[in-house]
């Protein structure tokens, strides 16, 4: 056995260096030194223990963790029942996978670069390749990866709370929720829903969101409405409903809104299922981000929501815009209130925005004019448009 630096060993069969057709490169961790290692034996197992050909000390990897094997010229990987599982670019291995040059392979917290073992690079190239892999691949895959069944478990999320406000008089009137972690490489909701994505777990993870959130909300004594999300992947699966009549159980007293995003809905009929199972639990429904994308009128009016969210993109700009563009936004705003529905803008940056969506009829708002997303809200009095 040859004695590695920092943390790393790799048995190497001087016989067989020369005729190793792969290897791996990478480290420990963002900043340890890059390691390159022939998989010149076989088996190749990687794993806690000495008698691994690659042995990793490290409390993330199992004592027998994975294996490499070569067949043929192929290099396939497999997981031997590991902890934490083995990763190939970022998505758990099942069974036994074909690696090609430039994958990222993961065991635990380990992360290493696949490379054919005839392509000699100069050595300040490979590490420069392999820290820059190493440190994304740290952040975005192995830690994440590791740390997300918490998200489910744990009171790991920290909901931050955006004031929605009355534009006449800039009276707060809600929050829209917005999830953010504790957990590193966890901590935006992309990250997040990226490896829940992996997992088929997008439904579970949203319904943890909105739990964990209410529980916060309730116990800083938050008093207005409550804004919260849902992902696509709820409304076409069962247990989304399920899930909010337990929240009202469990907080019968607090006003929820369900934000759903209008373009994720193939349904009418679903829709207004979903309304009225709403108005059952009293809560009410808001469309998201309308304006985005393809935005239906029809399906607008046929199952009119309590409140429709304006996109940003919209409103952005709007306070010097062409007399054309600020009458096309009126002209919305005002099927909308014929509706019944409560037009909201979203993304208000600046207090000439403000005084422009009120002109236009705009009843509610949000953005950082008004405040930004925050873990404890400030609930000083907002600015009023003038």
């Amino acid at each position: 056995m040859v004695d590695c630096p920092a943390e790393v060993s790799a048995a190497v069969s001087p016989s067989s260096a020369g005729s190793a057709l792969w290897e791996l490169s990478g480290g420990l961790t963002p900043n340890a030194p890059v390691q390159r290692i022939l998989v010149s034996v076989q088996p190749f197992t990687i794993g806690r223990d000495f008698e691994n050909s690659l042995c990793l000390a490290n409390p993330t990897i199992s004592r027998r963790h994975a294996e490499l094997m070569l067949v043929g010229a192929d290099l396939l990987v497999r997981d031997l029942g590991s902890r934490n599982g083995t990763y190939l670019n970022g998505r758990q291995v099942q069974s036994f996978e074909r690696l090609q040059a430039g994958d990222m392979v993961q065991f635990g917290a380990a992360v290493f670069t696949v490379h054919p073992g005839g392509a000699r690079t100069t050595p300040a190239l490979l590490a420069e390749q392999c820290m820059t892999a190493v440190e994304f691949d740290m952040s975005e895959y192995a830690l994440a990866n590791l740390e997300f069944d918490r998200l489910l478990t744990d009171p790991a999320v920290v909901p931050h709370f955006q004031p929605i406000v009355r534009l006449d008089s800039a009276v707060c009137v809600g929050y829209e929720v917005l999830a953010r972690s504790r957990l590193v490489g966890l901590e935006t909701p992309k990250a997040m829903f990226r490896v829940a994505a992996e997992r088929n777990l997008e439904a579970e993870l949203s319904s943890a969101i909105r739990r964990e959130s209410l529980f916060i909300a309730k116990h800083m004594g938050l008093d207005a409405e409550l804004y919260v999300n849902t992902h696509p992947a709820e409304l076409h699966r069962l247990g989304l409903v399920d899930s909010l009549r337990r929240l009202r159980a469990d907080y019968p007293d607090m006003g929820i809104v369900l934000e759903i995003h209008e373009s994720a809905v193939t349904s009418s009929q679903s829709l207004a299922d979903l309304r009225s199972q709403l108005k059952d639990l009293g809560m009410r429904l808001a469309y998201d981000d309308f304006g985005a994308g393809q935005s239906r009128l029809m399906e607008l009016a046929d199952v009119p929501p309590d409140v429709l969210k304006f996109d940003m993109r919209l409103i952005h700009g709007l306070s010097c815009a062409s007399e054309e563009r600020q009458n096309m936004i009126r002209s919305l705003v005002q099927i909308v209130r014929d509706l019944g529905v409560v037009p909201l803008a979203e993304g208000i940056e600046t207090g000439d925005e403000a005084v422009v969506c009120r002109a236009l009829g705009f009843e509610l708002a949000q953005g950082y004019y008004f405040g930004r997303p925050a873990a404890a809200p400030d609930h000083s009095p907002a600015k009023t448009p003038r």
